[in-house]
């Protein structure tokens, strides 16, 4: 008797043991070593923001012991981050939006000890990288953009192909609005969509044209009343009727929904949105054209650069998490989603995508690809003076000439405090 109790003593021993090890190895196995919290910021909507949000909660599946706090300023996030730089407390990682060297470099941790950087394309690594080589951030897609438009909308105006100027543009946008349909659709709700419809054309009114005043932007010589090329488009789109009776109050999230059901024929977005189009009617045949050209002589352009990107901070408290974070997101597997996800081309040349517009990108591959404008040509927070009188100019608020006064005297106080 006492030789079986031993043994059963002996074998729940044994049991626990077991149990115990099992335990261990299970909780080493779920945390991967990584516990703590970090924060990722970002401008993203929409798509942008969903499809980040699944890489966010697939990285935290793969790391139990990690809680990563996804925040999307949406269109308050450019002040939102200037306060957190001038306090220095930055999220843990956050979107570059464009801005990765110009604006954010001295937060930034370069990246160069990641082997992902080696399989960055030489253009987009140019784009991301500061003077002495270091690669800042990691670009979940890139920017090559035009105009969407609706080829089947396009060819019933008696169209056969894509307006080449500015001139010829208007022309179409006439056609477009005599077989009822809206020409150019503008989101005034949200003033970002008058101010992108000057981002884009501006460095084909202003620097890809023989007058060529990118020299002038640069030294603070330029003669503010060359803006008059691009303000004033805008403001005829409106005047002879080319816009959304509805500009200054419609509200981006039924652009595409307009774009689906061929409501609108041109629309001065971001890709992705073609893919929102087409996730509400398939059968939509959306497609994207260059730039217009100035002048007869002139060549269109594309609009490109960094797009949805995510650097660290580099006094981040949580360096090690943040690191992992950043490599996860920069897996292969990773980035094909989020490219294939939001319709966008991929900056990285181990990465086969399949996007809509791959077609186009082929067709437009030799054009020269332009900075958005405020990017490269103007002093940092013009995005907002854009925005004030892109706004102003569809709600007949200020004249063209005007506009031009406001953008001047905002550019010469911004470069004051260069």
């Amino acid at each position: 008797m006492k030789k079986i109790l031993s043994i059963l003593f002996i074998a729940v021993i044994c049991s626990l043991c077991v149990f115990a090890q099992g335990g261990s190895e299970k909780s080493s196995a779920s945390d991967n070593g990584l516990k703590g919290k970090i924060t990722v910021a970002s401008n993203a909507t929409e798509l942008q923001y969903e499809a980040m949000q699944t890489l966010v909660d697939k990285f935290m599946d793969e790391n139990p012991g990690v809680d990563v706090e996804f925040i999307s300023y949406s269109k308050d996030y450019e002040n939102l981050m200037k306060a957190k730089m001038a306090a220095n407390d930055l999220p843990d990682v956050f979107a570059t939006h464009g801005w990765s060297v110009k604006r954010y470099a001295e937060y930034l941790l370069p990246l160069n000890e990641f082997d992902f950087v080696d399989n960055i394309a030489p253009a987009s690594k140019d784009i991301l990288s500061t003077e002495s080589g270091d690669v800042l951030t990691v670009p979940m897609n890139i920017e090559q953009t035009g105009i969407i438009y609706n080829k089947d909308i396009l060819k019933e105006a008696g169209w056969d192909s894509v307006p080449r100027t500015f001139d010829e543009f208007l022309k179409c946008c006439e056609d477009v609005k005599a077989l009822g349909v809206i020409p150019v659709y503008i989101t005034g709700k949200d003033t970002r969509s008058q101010a992108n419809l000057m981002d884009l054309i501006a460095p084909s009114m202003l620097i890809a044209t023989k007058d060529d005043f990118s020299e002038s932007l640069y030294d603070g010589s330029f003669d503010w009343s060359n803006w008059e090329r691009v303000s004033g488009f805008l403001y005829e789109l409106k005047e002879k009727g080319y816009l959304n009776v509805d500009c200054n109050t419609a509200d981006p999230i039924y652009t595409p929904e307009k774009l689906a059901f061929g409501e609108v024929m041109f629309a001065f977005s971001g890709m992705s949105i073609i893919s929102n189009a087409q996730e509400i009617n398939p059968d939509v045949n959306l497609s994207m054209m260059p730039i217009p050209a100035y002048l007869d002589t002139d060549e269109q352009i594309l609009i490109g650069g960094e797009r949805e990107s995510y650097g660290i901070w580099k006094d981040s408290p949580n360096l090690e998490i943040a690191k992992a974070f950043i490599e996860f997101i920069a897996r292969p597997e990773n980035i094909k989603y989020f490219c294939e996800t939001t319709g966008m081309p991929c900056a990285f040349t181990n990465v086969d995508v399949e996007v809509p517009l791959a077609e186009d990108f082929a067709t437009y591959q030799d054009l020269a690809i332009l900075p958005y404008f405020d990017r490269e040509w103007l002093p940092s927070g013009m995005w907002a003076t854009m925005r004030s009188i892109g706004g102003g100019l569809t709600s007949d608020e200020i004249s063209v000439k005007e506009s031009c006064s406001i953008m001047e005297k905002s550019y010469n106080d911004l470069r004051a405090q260069l």
